[in-house]
């Protein structure tokens, strides 16, 4: 994940890997299931906020759907205000010049992207999107900026969150330009696991690990051929999980 993903956008429940690469942290175990439901209470940096708080914040939540494929806002868009995954899954992603995709993070419910963009009044510096059906909250700027102005523990909260971002960032870039494709893949399809299920496509994979499609394809087929993994279209299932962490430690 790129650096300015890691300020733009906060989640400290995503996928964070301490010592070794084989060790799961507590995140990955901890991690919401997608087809789950997360109560606005138990969502990352609004867990601070007393009940009477969370009282007065709900009607100024704006609910959206999360369809798969279909774009929450688009890279350069206005940000409008701080978003809270609700259920499903939404990828973040960014797209260069030439049109290579690079897919950033993939979020589960309770987690929050769009933090700082909203807390600065910037455009996203990145686009968002639905891998898996659910919703998610929006709450405006202005409503935020107030929460802020109110309970100083939010701002407290915000920079844990913004630390944490950027301490995974740069895990991310180190294994971006150190970690073999094997091992970026793995770790992938371990990040987008859930129940032992990988729901996303080979191009999907490709773009989360830094490498092309084709590459993707060759290294899942050896997968398939070791016992790690069974494949259909759009559907992964983990058999060796335990190896897969092997692969992606190196």
């Amino acid at each position: 994940m790129m650096i300015i993903i890691a300020i733009g956008f906060g989640s400290d429940a995503a996928r964070r890997r301490e010592g070794t690469m084989t060790d799961r942290s507590d995140a990955e175990r901890t991690r919401p299931n997608a087809a789950n439901e997360i109560a606005l209470e138990r969502a990352e940096l609004l867990r601070v906020l007393s009940p009477e708080q969370l009282a007065r914040l709900r009607p100024q939540l704006r609910e959206r759907p999360v369809q798969p494929h279909r774009a929450l806002f688009f890279e350069g868009g206005e940000a409008e205000g701080l978003w809270i995954l609700r259920r499903g899954q939404v990828r973040l992603y960014k797209a260069s010049a030439s049109g290579r995709v690079t897919t950033l993070e993939t979020l589960g419910p309770g987690e929050i992207f769009g933090a700082i963009s909203a807390l600065e009044g910037e455009v996203y510096p990145a686009s968002a999107e639905g891998v898996l059906a659910g919703s998610a909250w929006c709450l405006p700027r202005s409503t935020l900026m107030q929460l802020l102005a109110s309970d100083p523990r939010l701002g407290v909260e915000v920079l844990r969150i913004v630390s944490s971002r950027l301490h995974q960032a740069h895990q991310r870039l180190h294994a971006f330009a150190q970690d073999s494709a094997p091992a970026r893949l793995a770790r992938a399809l371990l990040d987008a696991a859930q129940g032992g299920e990988a729901r996303v496509t080979r191009r999907a994979l490709a773009e989360s690990a830094g490498t092309t499609v084709e590459t993707a394809i060759r290294v899942l087929r050896r997968f398939e051929r070791e016992g790690l993994l069974h494949g259909q279209v759009g559907l992964l299932r983990l058999l060796d999980a335990e190896a897969l962490r092997r692969v992606a430690g190196g």
